[in-house]
């Protein structure tokens, strides 16, 4: 049976411990409910619920030493203050988890202690390659891009299996149950075992030692707290279930922090080192499509022009109205060169067909010299013919766009050229492929688009 009681009481000595240590840490607890759950096999976050809460398998939560239940409740704590589990989720949620537990860990890795038994099993830049010390959508960037080396090193560390992979596990096991009711030579035995040790280890491997009789996932033995967080660090397990969405628990959140950033005190043992990403975390952002409006609203002109069509506000019907007529002349230009990928290209022409609707626009295509001139078809284009793919060279479309004359001048490029010189008429928006990524120079609107955020 599982004691819920003395989970929750162990949990608010955690808390207690961080009312001095770490009151930052301590607050974001507060914010959320804290409820045992049967389908959570260890614990994670609710952000979908009213009110959003964690949830916790009570047996988990005894099986684990106070100091290891500490570093556990501070890495949920961490994903709560640095937003994974809203603002910035990302699918698939495995990769998600999985980045989210490598930017997270590296925080509560300083404070493990003597808890060296972690470290073989705890998600770390190092297991997939990557560099330490990085944000969470870069590495989410690059875990999807080796994504079928990342599920086979899954399976290496923590022997684990996918959503898919235990639905293909469950109908095997059902089809040689099926087929073997009657029939010893089938491969089921006189105990009513199925004969593939195979599958046996991994549904074993998948399930643990079994529930209790409270239907809570045990874990028993001597090696009780390593199991349980073997299953906690897993990627496929059950802490990254219910994530999503929360506008409130969002604002909530950010409160706290705009309450606490002007005072040092409030830093503690988790959160002080990490003190600038946390509040960066809970500004506002504003998204690129906001940024190209913002440009594209800067260069547009307007003028009157009588219309029938209008009612003439001083002489009614006698003379006709007015109505604004918005215009503007825009080139588009897309760095073709190698390091710009197919992706890339498609989605930046969708981006600007959509948001640019009231220019008259240019496309260039250009790598060192400007490779095609498109002009904008009545209808939006989804598809376009791609030229160039060699170096880049920023300053021939520059003159190209000051020769015309244009009222703006989008240059869609990866950055990796030298700068050109500033136009004196001609407003310039920087769409850059990904936040890695920096303009050559200092002047001009800049954002960046990334397929992987919402």
């Amino acid at each position: 049976m599982a004691d819920v009681r003395k989970a929750k009481s162990k949990i608010d000595r955690v808390q207690l411990k961080w009312f001095n240590s770490d009151p930052v840490m301590l607050g974001v607890w507060c914010l959320v409910e804290k409820e045992p759950d049967k389908n959570q096999k260890t614990m994670g976050i609710d952000s979908r619920s009213k009110p959003p809460c964690i949830k916790f398998n009570p047996n988990f939560v005894n099986a684990l030493t106070e100091e290891q239940l500490e570093m556990v409740m501070a890495a949920e704590g961490f994903k709560l203050l640095l937003r994974h589990p809203t603002t910035r989720l990302k699918e698939p949620k495995q990769i998600s988890s999985l980045a989210s537990s490598v930017t997270v860990d590296q925080m509560v890795a300083g404070n493990l202690l003597n808890i060296s038994e972690i470290r073989d099993m705890m998600p770390t830049p190092k297991m997939f390659g990557l560099d330490e010390g990085k944000f969470y959508e870069e590495y989410f960037r690059k875990l999807m891009e080796m994504s079928d080396e990342v599920n086979e090193k899954i399976k290496e560390i923590w022997n684990s299996l996918d959503d898919k992979e235990k639905q293909e596990l469950i109908e095997r096991a059902m089809s040689n149950n099926n087929s073997g009711e009657d029939s010893e030579a089938e491969g089921v035995g006189q105990d009513g075992s199925s004969g593939d040790s195979e599958t046996e280890q991994k549904s074993g491997n998948s399930e643990n030692q079994g529930t209790d009789e409270d239907g809570f996932q045990q874990y028993d033995g001597d090696t009780k707290s390593q199991d349980g967080l073997k299953d906690y660090f897993d990627p496929n397990g059950t802490s990254n279930q219910e994530w999503g969405e929360n506008d409130m628990l969002d604002a909530d959140i950010k409160n706290m922090i705009d309450e606490k950033q002007g005072s040092s005190k409030q830093w503690g043992k988790f959160t002080q080192d990490h003190m600038s990403s946390i509040i960066a975390a809970n500004k506002p952002k504003i998204s690129y499509k906001e940024v190209i409006k913002r440009f594209n609203t800067s260069i547009i002109s307007g003028k009157s022009v009588s219309s029938r069509m209008k009612v003439n506000r001083r002489y009614d019907l006698a003379s006709p109205g007015y109505r604004r007529e918005y215009q503007s002349k825009l080139i588009f230009a897309v760095d073709t060169s190698g390091s710009m990928t197919e992706d890339d290209l498609k989605e930046g022409f969708a981006v600007i067909n959509n948001i640019c609707k009231h220019s008259e626009i240019e496309y260039v295509l250009f790598d060192t010299s400007i490779k095609l001139i498109e002009k904008k078809r009545k209808n939006a284009q989804t598809q376009f013919k791609v030229k160039g793919r060699g170096g880049t060279d920023f300053q021939e479309v520059v003159d190209y766009a000051e020769k015309k004359a244009v009222d703006g001048l989008v240059i869609f490029t990866d950055g990796c050229a030298s700068a050109p010189t500033k136009p004196k008429h001609t407003k310039v928006l920087w769409l850059l492929h990904s936040k890695e990524q920096r303009p050559p120079v200092d002047w001009g609107f800049k954002t960046h688009l990334n397929r992987f955020e919402k």
